[in-house]
């Protein structure tokens, strides 16, 4: 058993317990030696590699974690992971050795489906377009369309997919939906249409995506979707930035295929592609889960797991291979 004031914990997500200091405290409380990011930034592969090595656990952000890095620790028993993503952790190397993985699906579900909203409302009333061209002198009434008169698609009914459809029922939408594993009693009491996902693209004047990005998932959503939607619609994407293909959606937002899109999440971040150039793209800096509360709980429910596995009891929220399905 190692002496618990050589036990070593990085902080590496950024920033962390600004928005409440709590999640800072339980862990200083500890008496642990707790190591912050001081980049003040995501950090790079080899930044983690460098400050990982003599660690016992680490709060993790979208900062890579793969085998060569992992490979590289002689005493780490934990990676907890701030939200809920995990395709920045090779989790087989964590299996292998012995590291146990934790994330915190919950705390972010509510944040992201109220962005998502803000976004669909956006879109379609054509907010941002209006907003630029007050700002420029020139007072463009936008003509936009009600949410009740829309077809509403949502790729992905999980956790959040299904909040994003609760807070869309007083709008009284037609909602299309697909999921591998269809939850028919939720569709049921929210009124959702099940389709397949080339129905979901070629039926709706909005798609939202809400799935994990995994093996299968990598630009699950390239120009054969895209060129199924009607000329005209809309497509927000809240979840990864691999899950569509970039090229192919710069393709036709430049052909002027679709009317308008929202993203928070990109194949590279920060973003830096030709989509700032489109009056009708809403481009937010992943956003998603920083709403005060939400990032205060993730924060927290990442900390103290981490300290439960340290101390040797069982964490509240452990992934498993499941969560990668």
């Amino acid at each position: 058993m190692r002496k618990q004031n050589s036990i070593k914990i990085l902080v590496a997500t950024y920033p962390f317990g600004f928005c409440d200091p709590q999640s800072r405290n339980i862990l200083e409380k500890t008496g642990w030696k707790i190591i912050y990011n001081s980049f003040g930034r995501r950090l790079k592969g080899v930044e983690v590699g460098n400050m990982i090595e003599n660690c016992d656990g680490v709060i993790a952000g979208t900062e890579p974690y793969t085998a060569e890095i992992l490979e590289k620790t002689k005493n780490l028993k934990i990676l907890a992971r701030v939200g809920i993503g995990l395709d920045n952790i090779d989790y087989n190397t964590c299996k292998k050795l012995g590291i146990t993985v934790t994330f915190t699906p919950e705390a972010p579900s509510d944040s992201v489906a109220d962005l998502t909203i803000a976004q669909i409302i956006n879109l379609v009333r054509k907010i941002n377009i209006s907003n630029k061209s007050v700002k420029e002198g020139r007072w463009y009434r936008t003509l936009g369309e009600l949410i009740s008169k829309i077809k509403i698609g949502v790729l992905g009914v999980g956790r959040i997919g299904k909040k994003v459809i609760e807070r869309l029922q007083p709008f009284g939408p037609i909602i299309y939906a697909y999921d591998i594993k269809p939850d028919k009693k939720f569709g049921l009491k929210n009124n959702l249409i099940w389709v397949e996902k080339d129905q979901l693209f070629s039926l709706c004047d909005l798609v939202t995506i809400h799935i994990p990005l995994n093996k299968k998932n990598y630009h699950y959503v390239s120009l054969k979707e895209f060129t199924k939607m009607k000329e005209g619609s809309y497509i927000i994407n809240t979840s990864r930035g691999k899950i569509i293909n970039e090229k192919d959606l710069e393709f036709c937002v430049k052909n002027k295929h679709l009317g308008g899109v929202a993203l928070d999440v990109f194949e590279e971040e920060p973003y830096r592609g030709c989509l700032v150039n489109f009056d009708n793209v809403l481009l937010t800096a992943h956003i998603g889960a920083s709403a005060r509360y939400s990032r205060f709980r993730m924060e927290y429910e990442a900390a103290e797991d981490c300290i439960r596995v340290i101390r040797g009891q069982k964490p509240l929220r452990l992934v498993t291979e499941k969560d990668f399905e």
